[in-house]
């Protein structure tokens, strides 16, 4: 990532020049410099893009894992009802 500079004493010269009183100026000028601050820590990184990753593959197969011994039983159980069915029969 690219760090980007404000020239806060710039950006005063200019409004000066451009009329804006000084004090306006240099509080405007601050003000931005003080906007354009970023932190770091706000962004993700590529590992903790990998940690998301594996935590979320881990968290699917768990899920599929579930749903599949849930079928399973279920298969199972209405096998077993049939069957019984069947025998009355």
């Amino acid at each position: 990532m690219h760090a980007t500079t404000f020239d806060s004493l710039a950006v005063a010269r200019k409004l000066k020049a451009a009329g804006v009183e000084e004090n306006q100026a240099e509080l405007f000028a601050e003000s931005m410099r003080e906007a354009s601050i970023v932190n770091r820590e706000d962004f993700a990184t590529k590992a903790d893009l990998a940690a998301l990753e594996a935590r979320l593959k881990a968290e699917f197969k768990a899920d599929l894992a579930s749903a599949v011994n849930r079928m399973t039983f279920t298969t199972l159980a209405a096998l077993g009802v049939l069957f019984a069915a069947l025998k009355l029969f």
